[in-house]
């Protein structure tokens, strides 16, 4: 991930670092890690289907905010596009929990919001440097 830090990060969201799977490579019932400046949260992976769907639940963390969330779930699909690309698509499930549930599923609504905006940017960059050094190798190649 790059070295911005966006407003809500400023203002003690958590901002993401990385993710990866404790036990070695993605299956279904592994535990996913992902790190940010601010702790861990881990998760489940309930749905596994190699470059195609990925589904994982929040099963702990030690984000200050975990206790604000009662359920969060996220689901990415991959789908081939004819021109060699493939289309990312995220759907993220979530309720806030406590007293005041209401102020949190807001909060949690603008967390997560930045940090899905400031991650999905970071993957194209990197995705687009990857892309760029392959056509440098194949020019130097020729």
């Amino acid at each position: 991930m790059d070295e911005t830090k966006p407003l809500l990060f400023r203002l003690g969201i958590p901002k993401p670092v990385s993710c990866k799977v404790l036990e070695g490579e993605g299956a279904l019932g592994r535990t996913r890690q992902c790190t940010t400046d601010r702790g861990t949260i881990d998760q489940r992976i309930v749905t596994f289907e190699e470059n195609r769907k990925l589904r994982y639940r929040m099963i702990a963390s030690t984000v200050w905010c975990r206790d604000w969330v009662r359920h969060l779930e996220d689901e990415f699909t991959l789908t081939p596009l004819e021109d060699g690309r493939t289309k990312v698509e995220r759907m993220t499930e979530f309720r806030a929990a406590g007293w005041l549930w209401p102020v949190r599923q807001i909060g949690l609504l603008l967390a997560l919001a930045q940090a899905h905006r400031y991650a999905a940017r970071n993957w194209q960059r990197l995705s687009e440097a990857r892309k760029n050094a392959e056509i440098q190798e194949r020019k130097c190649a020729a």
